[in-house]
């Protein structure tokens, strides 16, 4: 009987890559019976060199982490996120070439030198680069119920932060705080808010002062998570998804909003400002949207009108000018249609056939 195939799950500092490379290495085993194993991994700081000069090399992973990846070799290496991929390219060559690379978003490697590419539409890469397959949504979010909902009566603000070019300075969120609060005043809906590791403290303060000012004032029995404030304590963010009726999401978070949408939520987006700023993110941002090649460019809102297209999404003006839509089932089963696709792609790669 032959083995089972084996898959390295190739871990780094972002949690939703992480939470995307598990989904799917958990998909892989319950369908195919494949073992897996993760990796996690941990960095020095020369990981941007040795992709500039395109190197499969370790010299850029912490020594305890390297000692980790010894043979035997996987079949199969999972990454995501440009720190990871000199890794996989060397794993690739210390097994003679036998282990191929899938790699999850946007690589910088080329996609030609990569065995399968699973990405999404705001990276619009051209499927002519390789093998890519764009999936309807990021892996990771949990799977939306057919089960009929309990009644809902609360409405939920998830504030992110900075991404790329865009910003959330206090002004702009307190603005929007109150404009989701008469949202829920007006249909009788309880506001939480929740802020988040990338919501700026100054932010997250000016927010909690405008909570506790609608709740002393209408007494709406307002909450909030701040999220530098709980300092490890558990987020109820989950049980909130399951309890709200209404989330609007900054639109920095593709994550956050596929989780509401996915829920059951009737979800709306807020865009962010892109004003100029020397910020490092927002320079290195704008100078890759005008001066890098297609391929290294990102555009969320390409992401955005596939959702709206689905009858999932809308924007916070459009909910605010009219009554509360109901939202489509498809978008509540996105991330299930996203993991078959992914699944699909990785037996034909694992297992080409004749």
């Amino acid at each position: 009987m032959p083995r089972p195939l084996r898959y390295w799950t190739l871990l780094g500092q972002k949690a939703g890559d992480n939470r995307q490379l598990e989904t799917l290495g958990a998909g892989a085993t319950a369908r195919f019976g494949w073992e897996g194993a993760a990796k996690a991994l941990a960095f020095n700081g020369r990981d941007l060199w040795l992709q500039l000069t395109r190197q499969a090399s370790l010299a850029a992973v912490q020594a305890p982490f390297r000692a980790a990846l010894t043979p035997p070799w996987p079949d199969l290496v999972l990454t995501a996120g440009r720190r990871n991929e000199a890794v996989a390219r060397w794993i690739r060559r210390a097994s003679g070439g036998r282990s191929k690379i899938v790699h999850l978003g946007r690589p910088w490697t080329h996609p030609r030198q990569l065995d399968l590419t699973l990405t999404t539409a705001q990276y619009a890469l051209d499927p002519t680069l390789g093998s890519v397959v764009c999936l309807p949504s990021p892996l990771g979010a949990a799977a939306g119920s057919a089960a009929p909902l309990t009644p809902r009566h609360h409405g939920l603000l998830l504030l992110g932060g900075p991404s790329g070019a865009q910003a959330l300075p206090p002004a702009f969120a307190v603005a929007l705080v109150q404009r989701f609060i008469a949202l829920c005043a007006r249909e009788g809906l309880r506001p939480r808010i929740s802020t988040s590791p990338r919501t700026p403290k100054a932010v997250e303060a000016a927010v909690a002062e405008v909570l506790r000012d609608a709740d002393n004032g209408e007494g709406m029995g307002a909450e909030g998570f701040w999220w530098h404030q709980a300092q490890g304590a558990p987020s109820p963010l989950e049980r909130w998804l399951r309890e709200g009726k209404l989330a609007v999401v900054t639109g920095d978070s593709m994550s956050m909003i596929l989780e509401a949408m996915s829920a059951g939520c009737i979800t709306a987006y807020a865009a962010l400002p892109e004003p100029w700023s020397l910020r490092w993110e927002s320079a290195t941002h704008r100078l890759a949207q005008r001066l890098a090649p297609q391929r290294f460019r990102r555009n969320t809102r390409n992401l955005l009108n596939q959702w709206e297209a689905t009858g999932g999404l809308w924007t916070l003006a459009a909910l605010e000018s009219g009554p509360l839509p109901t939202p489509s089932p498809a978008a509540a089963v996105l991330p299930e249609a996203s993991l078959e696709a992914a699944l699909s792609a990785l037996e034909r790669l694992m297992n080409p056939g004749p």
